[in-house]
């Protein structure tokens, strides 16, 4: 794997970067093609083991069915963690609400935090990753 990879698809952009930071830039709405194109990349690079992820969405909405195409295929032993930058309140709430029913039925274990800007992100990232992976 490449220490830099960079990727775009329709108005959104994404960057890895070497050890296992991968982060992805929304703009506007993102349709079923994009969900499949950002499943693809994190499955990429994830090849080596899991990574952490930041996802700026605060220029972007998503459709019903690509959301419910991410909550259905992606794989929790893809990422080590995952920061969303750009919700607001309501956002959050629903977030948190959807990440706690996967994790109580077993299909996700993955820490999902919120951050107000990209360095908060990787500070709590860095965080992270001075801490054993969960098994």
């Amino acid at each position: 794997m490449a220490n830099h990879r960079e990727w775009e698809f329709g108005a959104h952009r994404a960057y890895f970067e070497a050890p296992d930071l991968l982060v992805m830039k929304f703009n506007g709405p993102s349709k079923m093609e994009d969900s499949k194109k950002v499943l693809e990349i994190c499955q990429e690079v994830s090849k080596n083991g899991p990574v952490f992820v930041i996802s700026d969405v605060s220029n972007s909405s998503i459709e019903k069915d690509s959301r419910e195409l991410l909550v259905a295929q992606a794989k929790a032993e893809w990422f080590r963690g995952h920061v969303y930058l750009g919700t607001g309140p309501l956002q959050r709430a629903g977030a948190k609400a959807l990440m706690l029913a996967l994790y109580f039925t077993g299909k996700w274990t993955v820490d999902v935090d919120f951050a107000d800007s990209e360095k908060d992100a990787r500070d709590l990232i860095a965080k992270k990753r001075a801490q054993p992976p969960k098994k």
